[in-house]
């Protein structure tokens, strides 16, 4: 993993009730969320981490910013998107050449997935199979640092599995 010595300007997408602000802020000059509700983002304010909040839709959001940010951090958002290349190219179009997205979708095998490289889930949020991951990525501009299985969460005592994803913008 690259070494970062200096504060980043970051950008928190799908950042809820604001939950990782307290985790990205010490590495932060500046730290702005995302969410697309009103509620969500009162919680993350009240929270007090983020330097802005933003009420509105993460793709158009991106594609609006070009070049704006150090880095994005998506936890436990992109997996409420089934096709992920306008997300991934929007976050690509965000940042900064080198700059770092990391972020979190539930794991799926990859030929549980057939062609389309994501499967909708009965509990609403879709799994995504790492070859799909890297190739979106590529085809992003960004070079993948890593692709881990992770623990995302529990539901109903399971352990819920799922990529923990670290990828840089290529220059």
């Amino acid at each position: 993993t690259r070494e970062l010595d200096r504060k980043l300007e970051i950008l928190d997408l799908g950042c809820g009730t604001g939950l990782c602000g307290p985790l990205l802020k010490p590495h932060a000059s500046r730290l702005v969320g995302i969410d697309l509700s009103s509620g969500m983002l009162t919680k993350a304010k009240n929270r007090g981490d983020y330097d802005e909040l933003i009420l509105a839709d993460i793709p158009a959001f991106l594609m609006l910013h070009p070049a704006a940010y150090d880095a994005i951090v998506a936890a436990d958002t992109l997996c409420y998107f089934g096709d992920l290349r306008e997300v991934v190219q929007g976050s690509s179009r965000a940042l900064k050449p080198g700059g770092l997205f990391v972020f979190t979708v539930e794991r799926a095998e990859d030929g549980e997935t057939e062609k389309s490289g994501f499967v909708l889930r009965p509990h609403g949020r879709y799994a995504h199979g790492e070859s799909y991951v890297r190739q979106v990525l590529a085809g992003a501009g960004f070079s993948t640092e890593s692709i881990e299985d992770e623990v995302l969460r529990h539901e109903g005592g399971v352990p819920q599995h799922g990529w923990l994803v670290t990828a840089f913008r290529q220059t």
